[in-house]
């Protein structure tokens, strides 16, 4: 598989894997608008091809994020734009876009907590509530819990 292929046509080919995966409309565009700016500094500094460097560098002049974006969690104001340059990297790479899911932890219950709220969980369960539903209002049980308060956020 070639690896090198100009960025604009780099960017049309994710647009297009994107788009049979069918990713929505809006995010689509949101990437089509974040490929258009990073191949304007592409050109702005004379380069042709797509390159982890590039990317790095359009990161740090256009939105001042120095981090590694593989080892930390994202700066939200550059959320889009990594996204777009990992995009671009995986595809070059690998020939294929690459869905980065980042889950949660699972609810931990507090020792302290542990028995009352298996009660819990068993008394819903017998009501038959969504399971859906209990992921959410564990957490807030405990918030509530520790904090003293009794309304919900």
């Amino acid at each position: 598989m070639e690896t090198k292929k100009p960025i604009e046509t780099l960017a049309a080919e994710v647009i297009e894997a994107l788009k049979q995966m069918n990713y929505a409309y809006n995010t689509v565009c949101g990437i089509r608008a974040s490929f258009s700016r990073i191949c304007a500094f592409a050109r702005k500094r004379n380069v042709r091809y797509f390159s982890e460097d590039l990317g790095q560098e359009y990161l740090r002049e256009k939105y001042g994020c120095t981090t590694n974006y593989y080892l930390e969690p994202f700066p939200r104001k550059a959320k889009q734009a990594i996204r777009s340059i990992r995009l671009l990297g995986d595809y070059q790479l690998h020939g294929i876009v690459i869905r980065r899911i980042v889950k949660r932890k699972g609810y931990v219950k507090p020792p302290q907590f542990e028995e009352i709220l298996t009660a819990y969980e068993k008394e819903c369960e017998t009501n038959e509530y969504s399971m859906r539903g209990m992921r959410g209002r564990l957490p807030i049980i405990l918030f509530c819990g520790l904090s003293g308060t009794s309304q919900r956020y």
